[in-house]
């Protein structure tokens, strides 16, 4: 296994899955801080989880790409965040998925870390209950891991998921 701990360590909000970044699904599905036991402790104690490496990585881009641009300027960072929240209450077309598609790029370039992006792909959904709904799909490469990273992000033009 790969040692990845160059990619930080932060609080598990429980959308990603493995330490190979995999996410669960619908990562923006209400993020929560759980109690874990860690039995490595004595006596066997309960506390808030952590994640590492390549998840604790996908994990900040999903925060980062969950966040609305200019919501964290009150606390210094005007710019951190995604504007593709703009397009809620807009009808999924291709020039508002292509939209999604620019302002997904633009978020995650902001991203130090990133050392190309190979691909976002904007599909809409299957079926009358998904006709507001696109999953991005993202392909990129991380600065120091061999490996492409891959994960989906879903949106919903008709407002939170």
């Amino acid at each position: 296994m790969t040692n990845y701990d160059f990619l930080g360590q932060d609080l598990a909000l429980g959308f990603v899955a493995d330490e190979n970044g995999t996410t669960v699904a619908g990562p923006f599905s209400h993020p929560d801080l759980q109690a874990v036991q860690h039995g490595r402790a004595f006596p066997r104690a309960m506390d808030l989880d952590l994640v590492t490496g390549l998840a604790n990585f996908v994990q900040s881009l999903i925060t980062r790409l969950e966040t609305e641009r200019g919501e964290l300027a009150a606390l210094g960072h005007p710019n951190y965040g995604s504007r593709h929240h703009q397009l809620i209450g807009e009808p999924n077309t291709e020039p508002n998925r292509n939209l999604v598609k620019l302002y997904v790029l633009e978020c995650l370039k902001q991203d130090a870390r990133i050392a190309a992006i190979d691909k976002i792909d904007v599909k809409p959904g299957q079926g009358r209950e998904n006709k507001d709904k696109v999953e991005v799909t993202i392909a990129l490469r991380v600065q120091g891991v061999a490996s492409p990273l891959n994960f989906v992000v879903p949106f919903s033009f008709a407002g939170p998921l």
